[in-house]
Order: C-alpha cells, then sequence, then structure tokens
C-alpha cells in the first residue's frame, strides 16, 4: 500500500488499523524506502561507494509480512539490535557488504538528497551508521542492493515525521488471491492510497515465465514423440525380423488376438522401463540438488544456486502421459504382427 502524499501516510495508525480489519489479512507493518550513496572500507586509499535502497522497518513487525529473521546473520535475533541508539544500526546485505568490504561494527557513510533538486546541484546530506549484521537470501538482486535500518532513524534520516512511512507492507491467507485481496484493501482507503500485489510489480516476470513453460512443455512432448516413433521402429524391425517364427507359431494354433498381446506387452515394457529409468534418474537428480545444490554466478542469474521445485502432479501426469503415448505407439506394430497371413509366409519355406 503506498500513499501518493509527498509526506507518506498522515495517519499511519489509522490506515494499519483499516487494513488489519480485513479477513484476508495476516499482518501489516510499516516501512520507509529511500535511495542512498553508501560508502564503505578503502582500497588502495580510495573508497568503495555504491549505490544501495534502504528499508526502515520496525523491528517488531516486519516478521510479520516478510521473514526477514531467517535471512540474518550472524543469528536472527540481530533484528532487535537495529533499535536505539544515537548513530543509525544497519543491516545489509550479503553482497552489498563483500563490495563496500564492510564488517560487522565498521561504519559507513550513508549520502541522502536533501531538499529539491536544483538545475546547478543537488545538496546533500550524509550520515554515519554502524553495521550490525548482514542478511542473505540467495537472490543477488536483493543481497546486492537492500539494506535495513529501524524506522525511526529512517525518519530522521530521510526528513520524515513521526509515525511517518512510505508505504505499508501486507501479508495475506491466500497468496493467489492477493489481487482480490488487493481490490477489497482499496475499497477502504482513501482516494490517495494506491494498492497493488505481487501479480502486478512482477506482471512482465511471470508472462516470461508462463512463455517459458509453455517452451518446456513443447520440448518435453517432442522428446516424448521421438521416443514413441522409436518404440515403433523397434517393434516394426521385430515385426519383420521374426515373421517367420510368428507364422509357424499361428500355424500351430496360436491367434492373432495372443499375437498381437505379445507385442503390445512388448511395447508397454519398452515404455514402462523408459519411465522407470527416467523417474529414478529424475528423481535422484531432484534430491542431489535440493541437498548438495548447484552453484551459479549470482550476478549473472540473479539466484547464487539452481532453485528446484518439485511438484508430484506434474511428475505423475507426465509419467502418465509418457506411458500412455508408448502403449498406444506399439498398437500399429502389434497389429501388422496380428495382421501377418501364416500361408503366403510358409510358402516357400
Amino acid at each position: 500500500v503506498h500513499s501518493t502524499a509527498a509526506d507518506g501516510f498522515t495517519d499511519l495508525d489509522g490506515v494499519l488499523d483499516t487494513i488489519g480489519r480485513q479477513p484476508d489479512v495476516l499482518g501489516a507493518a510499516p516501512f520507509i524506502r529511500k535511495e542512498a550513496i553508501v560508502t564503505g572500507g578503502y582500497v588502495f586509499g580510495d573508497p568503495r561507494n555504491k549505490g544501495a535502497v534502504f528499508w526502515g522497518v520496525d523491528p517488531d513487525r516486519v516478521d510479520t509480512v516478510q521473514p526477514l529473521s531467517k535471512y540474518l546473520k550472524p543469528q536472527p535475533a540481530i533484528l532487535g539490535a537495529l533499535k536505539g541508539g544515537e548513530v543509525p544500526r544497519i543491516i545489509l546485505g550479503s553482497s552489498l557488504a563483500t563490495s563496500l568490504y564492510a564488517a560487522i561494527g565498521d561504519t559507513i557513510v550513508l549520502t541522502t538528497a536533501k531538499g529539491e533538486f536544483k538545475a546547478d546541484r543537488i545538496e546533500a546530506e550524509s550520515t554515519k551508521c554502524v553495521v550490525v549484521g548482514f542478511f542473505e537470501t540467495g537472490m543477488y538482486e536483493f543481497d546486492s542492493q537492500f539494506g535495513y535500518m529501524d524506522l525511526e532513524h529512517a525518519r530522521r534520516l530521510f526528513g520524515y515525521t513521526d509515525g511517518g512511512a512510505t508505504l505499508i507492507g501486507v501479508k495475506v491467507r491466500d497468496l493467489m488471491q492477493a489481487d482480490l485481496a488487493a481490490e477489497r484493501i482499496r475499497e477502504q482507503l482513501p482516494s490517495d492510497h494506491y494498492v497493488s500485489n505481487w501479480k502486478i510489480l512482477n506482471k512482465d516476470l511471470f508472462q516470461w515465465i508462463k512463455l517459458e513453460k509453455v517452451v518446456m512443455f513443447l520440448l518435453l512432448a517432442l522428446i516424448i514423440l521421438i521416443a514413441a516413433f522409436n518404440i515403433v521402429g523397434i517393434l516394426t524391425m521385430m515385426v519383420q525380423e521374426r515373421r517367420r517364427e510368428i507364422a509357424i507359431l499361428m500355424s500351430m494354433g496360436v491367434n492373432r488376438k495372443q499375437v498381437l498381446g505379445v507385442f503390445l506387452i512388448t511395447g508397454t515394457y519398452l515404455g514402462g522401463m523408459g519411465v522407470t529409468i527416467g523417474s529414478v534418474v529424475g528423481l535422484a537428480a531432484i534430491w542431489a540438488l535440493e541437498t548438495f545444490g548447484l552453484p551459479i554466478p549470482g550476478n549473472v542469474y540473479f539466484v547464487d544456486t539452481v532453485p528446484v521445485v518439485f511438484q508430484w502432479l506434474d511428475f505423475v501426469l507426465v509419467c502418465g502421459v509418457t506411458l500412455i503415448m508408448s502403449i498406444t505407439a506399439g498398437l500399429w506394430p502389434s497389429f501388422e504382427a496380428g495382421s501377418l497371413k501364416p500361408m503366403e509366409i510358409l510358402r516357400y519355406e
């Protein structure tokens, strides 16, 4: 929830109370978001400078909307260390701290714009802060750009009034119904309050993910189709190579349904073996990735390990469709074997 007013929310407690009364809401917490230039340690006499986004948070309420404590180092308790003190205390993203050569207990300098921008100059204000800890989410985009401080310190540092905030984070019961929950909240708030949700904020990303899933589905379908043609080819070759044996069996009393069944079972066996071996190898690979991880460059892929999400429904669906296509692929060679005419085959034997 954002406020379009320059000073943020003028009635923060009232807005939090209104949001908290909604049945879909599990928690709400105020934030201040501001960009700043951070100056850290010195390398060969030159200071390390980097642009970053700093969040002013309420240590007592932030975990109700995002599990910040889960990612804190060296321990979750450092979240409470943000409170109090004359000098603002800061938690930095692990990659941001590395680029600044900042360690716990070090003093860094935050430089922020002061007042209005002017054509010939920008007035800036610098504030010393103490690093009390780090966080690491595994998402390079967050770990390299974000820092956290106490909400009260952020208000003084960025020029907001007591009780002010620039946005309110909300956690809802059903993640997939966030758009409906946002609409209900919007109806209860004044018109100068803007309500968005994760679907809107990440719309382009999810459109690309949806497109990628379609492409992956087509590739998987093509692989299964190739496997089905291989089964057709193998069974057809078996029928052609064993025409004489099939004819002898049929002349001895084996009926066409039994011949058809033999090759159909063979096709099912080939498909079943492929599905079984593929499933075992796939499950083993998933277990290994979940247990040991596969490191990748975080500054390239935005995550430092290959993410793995296993869904039983997709697993069973793919295995089932593959097995059905394998059985279907064996029908034509099986019917071909069952339609052989023993007399014509054995005439010149």
